[in-house]
């Protein structure tokens, strides 16, 4: 689906009536609709969720493991008396 301002595939789904839905991308989202986004009220389409899921893959680290130096005791260095 394609948003209903440009032609990037829409994110979110605004349901108008029962059997009306407008679609936008994240970028065309109306400001009205922004308090409903954050509180998870807008349904996502399938886009929403793919886009998600290559972020989270491409932010996601492998494990690596870090050579560690034995830790030696600090020597006390005596205080200065002036």
């Amino acid at each position: 689906m394609k948003c209903a301002n440009c032609d990037n595939k829409a994110s979110y789904e605004y349901r108008v009536t029962k059997n009306k839905s407008l679609f936008y991308c994240g970028k065309d989202l109306p400001k009205f609709l922004e308090e409903r986004r954050k509180a998870g009220l807008l349904t996502i389409t399938d886009q929403f969720s793919e886009d998600l899921t290559s972020a989270l893959d491409a932010l996601s680290t492998t494990p690596v493991e870090v050579p560690t130096e034995e830790s030696k005791p600090k020597k006390k260095t005596p205080k200065s008396e002036e």
